[in-house]
């Protein structure tokens, strides 16, 4: 670009710029943070509420813990797909060379790479962005989880009380403030909260395991005073454990009715709720730009954290069917029917109920924790594609720290402790995108008011499973197959001194096992297609939410793709009507900083030298300063900086400056250095008889 232009972009970019900084070193995210954001987000009420939806949709014991098994081989498939996706997506061009540069995005930046047609210029407004974007703003946030946390603190305080709705709400509402507001003063504060949180949920998966081996050692009593017996042999015999439920043994007081076996949609239910529970392991890569050496630490922490919630999530099932009979596990809450057994329920005794409860609020704050951290990255990268109003502000890193408030006591003399020094809590976090993410939380909660809360819950976290995990699932899945198959598309030549078209497997050499990626990929589309395609069966009537139809969730899944797309085309015709009236075009476009993701080290050595050189180039680059502009240009403003290239490369700079014409004269001062037009030389001949003479153009 030339001088020229490059005076205009910079006036340009002062007032339209998009400026974004990764976090420092120091203040990345490390394998216990990477983990602890995973593990937070997958352990929340999945597990107490979805084994009894599970065991009433396959109407067996047998059912239902095979239905669990394919669920860990779905989360572990999925894992290995967004680790495939994460560590070779996006792509730039670097001194000429290609490379994969781990990016914050997730889902977004995969989507637009695979599925990168129709856009409504090249590379700028992509269909695909737009339909996942709007769908994440609309559905991906907190609203269900904070309901869920203020009726479980209603219950856990007064058990057997009516719960008031509208309190329930007022709970979400300051649940979801107090969210935000953590993660806009304090980013460190906010990873410090997750991680405490998620150590907290691991500790109380393993009190369901310790107190069941307490069961099978015979050191729990009942309210009569009798051993808790082991009911695993009846729940899991051979004989009947894929049976429903009138073949079991039911014993005194089981329901006599005959339950229906389980239809395909009950089973798609089920297996949805299975999805809901295993969710959030696609967390760490909406972050990935915030990691420490991210082709290190993402793979491993990602593959630990999923892997050891798969574990627990399998133990504590074997647990519930160890102490809860079959027949009863689709009576009520399967989690708090097991508290009841082993802790005991006496009359009047309401501690199960609390514990039960509180267990269930503190991993209803632990998601939202999360959640308000991830996708509020998730939606800054949202608003830089540009296709929603404000995008500057909802894209811009701002700093509201606590850190400030800190530096300005210590400068009036007050002390503080070394926890809370300014440089700890002082970084630029992006305000905008969590005002936009708390505005469609509250939204989601409030339009909920009509129906039980229960029920709101089960509405709004369908909702984000149906919409986010499975239906996006199935074009990422689809997307590894396309890339494996058909290839991605090839880079331009002007810009990669490489080969203009690699393969995947070529991308991928060193990161991934082409054979692991295919038969992941396969697995992670049928699973994510099977909920899909089946919740548009209908299902027995008394099955799943009491107030909600069976198909409200898809209808309303399908009606916000409908509102994305329609987004989209208004988008288009928006862009030609401007251009074609206020003759404007669309300039979009980003100025990336790069830099090495691996520290150098200060030691020094000859060996140590190499393998530090090794690891570095091994870990690659990551994205340390990101500038985006995205306004609307005078279309004659092309033109001009075209002309205006071609004048500075056709022109040549011993003309001297009295041969252009007055007006269009240029300010020799403001030209660059080594580009300035200078004056003719003296003539030395000048006086003599070779006076005027003009040496031919050989000579010259």
């Amino acid at each position: 670009m030339g001088d020229l232009g490059g005076r205009l972009l910079q006036d340009t970019q002062n007032s339209d710029a998009i400026v974004t900084d990764a976090p420092g070193e120091r203040y990345r995210l490390g394998f216990v943070d990477v983990a602890c954001l995973i593990i937070n987000r997958m352990i929340g009420t999945g597990i107490f509420n979805s084994p009894r939806t599970v065991i009433v949709g396959t109407r067996s014991a047998g059912g239902a813990m095979i239905l669990w098994f394919f669920g860990t081989m779905y989360a572990l498939a999925g894992t290995h797909v967004y680790i495939e996706y994460g560590l070779n997506v996006p792509r730039y061009v670097i001194e000429g060379v290609e490379q994969a540069v781990p990016r914050s995005g997730g889902d977004l930046h995969y989507l637009s790479f695979v599925y990168s047609w129709p856009y409504y210029q090249k590379g700028t407004v992509l269909y695909s962005a737009v339909l996942y974007g709007i769908s994440f703003i609309c559905v991906a946030n907190m609203a269900g989880n904070c309901i869920n946390f203020g009726t479980r603190v209603l219950v856990a305080a007064n058990p057997g009380a009516d719960i008031n709705h509208t309190i329930v709400c007022a709970i979400a509402t300051a649940a979801a403030f107090f969210s935000c507001l953590v993660h806009a003063v304090s980013r460190r504060g906010g990873i410090v909260l997750n991680n405490f949180l998620a150590i907290v949920k691991v500790c109380i998966l393993l009190i369901i395991p310790g107190v069941t081996f307490a069961v099978l050692a015979g050191a729990i009593r009942d309210e009569n005073g009798g051993i808790v017996r082991d009911v695993f042999g009846k729940n899991m015999a051979p004989s009947v454990a894929f049976q429903p439920p009138r073949n079991f043994d039911l014993g005194a007081g089981a329901p006599s009715e005959d339950l229906e076996t389980g239809t395909v949609n009950s089973y798609a239910a089920a297996f949805l709720s299975i999805v809901f529970a295993f969710g959030g392991f696609e967390q760490s890569n909406h972050v990935l730009g915030e990691i420490r050496a991210p082709r290190r630490t993402f793979p491993r922490a990602a593959t630990f954290a999923v892997g050891l919630v798969g574990i627990l999530y399998m133990f504590c099932n074997i647990c519930y069917m160890a102490v809860v009979p079959a027949y009863e596990q689709s009576t009520g809450v399967v989690a708090l029917i097991f508290f009841q057994k082993t802790f005991g329920q006496f009359p009047g005794d309401t501690r199960p109920n609390r514990i039960f409860n509180s267990f269930l609020a503190l991993s209803s704050f632990g998601n939202i924790i999360v959640t308000t951290y991830t996708a509020a990255r998730m939606k800054q990268e949202i608003a830089k594609q540009g296709f929603i109003p404000f995008p500057k502000f909802f894209a811009q890193d701002a700093d509201v720290s606590i850190g400030r408030l800190v530096l300005y006591l210590r400068r009036k003399g007050w002390k503080v402790p070394f926890f809370s020094s300014p440089e700890e809590h002082r970084e630029a976090t992006p305000v905008g995108a969590l005002v936009l993410h708390l505005g469609a939380c509250l939204v989601l909660i409030w339009s909920t008011i009509g129906i039980p809360a229960d029920d709101a819950y089960g509405l709004l976290s369908s909702l984000s499973a149906y919409l986010i995990t499975a239906f996006f699932g199935i074009f990422l899945a689809l997307g590894i197959l396309i890339l494996r198959v058909v290839g991605p598309q090839a880079t331009e030549a002007a810009k990669t001194q490489e080969p203009m078209r690699r393969s995947w497997r070529q991308m991928t050499r060193g990161s991934v096992y082409s054979w692991l990626s295919i038969s992941t990929a396969v697995l992670y589309l049928i699973g994510n297609a099977f909920p899909v395609i089946a919740s548009w069966i209908p299902r027995n009537a008394s099955f799943g939410l009491t107030t909600v139809k069976w198909l409200v969730v898809p209808t309303i899944c399908w009606t916000i793709l409908g509102i994305a797309s329609a987004w989209w085309v208004g988008f288009l015709i928006a862009g030609r009507i401007r251009s074609r009236r206020q003759h404007k075009t669309l300039v979009h476009e980003v100025w990336p900083e790069f830099d090495w993701a691996e520290p150098v080290s200060t030691r020094r050595g000859g060996d140590d030298d190499l393998r530090q050189e090794r690891r570095r180039r091994d870990g690659g680059k990551v994205l340390v300063h990101e500038t985006v502009l995205f306004t609307w240009e005078v279309e004659e403003m092309d033109d001009l900086q075209a002309y205006s290239d071609m004048q500075e490369r056709d022109t040549p700079y011993d003309v001297p400056l009295t041969s252009v014409p007055g007006p269009m004269e240029p300010d020799a001062a403001a030209m660059p250095p080594g580009r300035r037009r200078q004056p003719p030389p003296e003539d030395d001949l000048a006086g003599t008889t070779f006076d005027n003479f003009a040496p031919p153009r050989w000579a010259s």
